[in-house]
């Protein structure tokens, strides 16, 4: 429907989105964690649509955009709450292990997705998202290797490929790459907010160069997003 020129296509497509996101807030409370995810990855489509096509008769309906973003992000924060108080001691079978990261990391490429969203225009949901006053986006995506394994095994193997666990990367306000220290990669929502950052020109760019070696098609994101406030 977005590829066609069909006429009346563009209408068409945009009273699906409206329908979709009605939907979805009468809904949302009655999804699945991963159904959730799903959705707010659609509507993330959406919003870059409606941000490349600027505002028309057709597509006037940001604030059903942004409610149905804001209530579905709140249902998904209750639900990662529940899930961290469930954490048990054992370890978890390989194949929960890797769809236990599927999600995390989904649910981090989404945050950077709409804090670069936010970073063009006034995006309110982008503050659900508790970072420390100095980042911008924190952590930043996993490496391609991770992200585009096929399954646990492949997953599993990449991830034992280094030596030690590497710490996760943030971008700050000032547009240079960190290295979160002390900080668990799967703690995308709660960062310490009293991390003082003084960091070189020298170590950002060795950051940049490690961050960024064996990245996928969204380090790309990050980069233009460190350029608009660099």
């Amino acid at each position: 429907m977005i590829g066609t020129n069909v006429k009346g296509s563009r209408k068409l497509f945009w009273k699906n989105v409206r329908q979709e996101c009605e939907r979805l807030l009468e809904d949302h409370l009655k999804l699945s964690p991963w159904e959730l995810l799903t959705a707010m990855q659609a509507i993330s489509i959406y919003i870059l649509i409606r941000l490349d096509e600027g505002a028309t008769e057709e597509n006037d309906f940001d604030s059903l955009l942004l409610a149905a973003v804001s209530a579905m992000s709140k249902q998904l924060g209750c639900y990662d709450l529940i899930r961290r108080s469930q954490i048990t001691d054992h370890a978890p079978s390989l194949d929960q292990e890797w769809e236990d990261w599927i999600f995390e990391e989904s649910e981090r490429r989404l945050c950077v997705i709409y804090r670069v969203v936010n970073l063009l225009v006034y995006f309110d949901p982008a503050a659900m998202c508790d970072l420390s006053s100095d980042f911008v986006i924190a952590p930043l995506p996993a490496k391609k290797g991770l992200w585009e394994a096929n399954d646990e095994v492949s997953w599993h193997v990449e991830n034992r490929r280094v030596s030690k666990p590497q710490p996760p990367f943030g971008l700050t306000k000032k547009g240079q790459v960190v290295k979160l220290t002390g900080v668990e990669p799967h703690h995308m929502h709660y960062l310490p907010g009293n991390q003082t950052l003084n960091i070189s020109k020298s170590e950002s760019a060795e950051n940049w160069e490690e961050w960024c070696s064996g990245m996928d098609g969204l380090g790309g994101l990050v980069m233009l997003a460190a350029s608009l406030i660099a």
